[in-house]
């Protein structure tokens, strides 16, 4: 009896390390109506307190992108779920912090270029024009597949804004 009381709090405990990353330190749990923009918000905030580094964005959109996608997995495993839940929001976190590595690449490092990529990334990750809504849906259906399809859309609705972005700082210098 106690060793199945153990193995329930093990567990409880995996499920609640899950989500505690998912929802990126439970940032997306904070608010019911909008958890993804919340979550977008905090990882603004985190571009905007950090040096404005090419590398250092990608260093960070990588290990988001990592272990989001391997704690979104678990996470739904343990869940017994194959959605994407609100209040999972590392993946908004990776696609601020993926968006911020291409548009400091391409030279657009100032705090209204971080703003217009928050901004871009919520239109494209709201809206979610047919190749991201495609991507989403197909990886969804792949149980193995829920926690990268999770993680994907929004690495794609970051590399639609942050080319949108670089666009228009092309057009604007003509």
């Amino acid at each position: 009896m106690k060793i199945q009381k153990m193995d329930q709090l093990g567990r409880q405990t995996h499920r609640s390390l899950h989500l505690f990353i998912a929802s990126f330190l439970r940032i997306g749990m904070l608010s019911k109506r909008m958890p993804g923009t919340v979550g977008s918000i905090a990882a603004t905030i985190i571009v905007l307190a950090l040096p404005m580094s090419e590398l250092l964005m990608i260093a960070l959109a990588a290990t988001t992108l990592i272990i989001g996608t391997l704690s979104c997995s678990a996470y739904l495993r343990q869940h017994g779920d194959d959605r994407d839940p609100a209040y999972i929001v590392i993946d908004e976190v990776c696609g601020i912090f993926l968006g911020s590595s291409i548009i400091y690449h391409f030279g657009l490092k100032s705090i209204v270029a971080i703003v217009c990529n928050f901004a871009l990334f919520r239109l494209f990750d709201i809206t979610k024009p047919p190749p991201i809504r495609n991507i989403e849906a197909a990886l969804k259906n792949i149980n193995k597949a829920a926690g990268f399809g999770i993680m994907l859309d929004d690495v794609l609705a970051a590399c639609f804004a942050s080319t949108t972005q670089i666009l228009w700082s092309v057009l604007w210098e003509r």
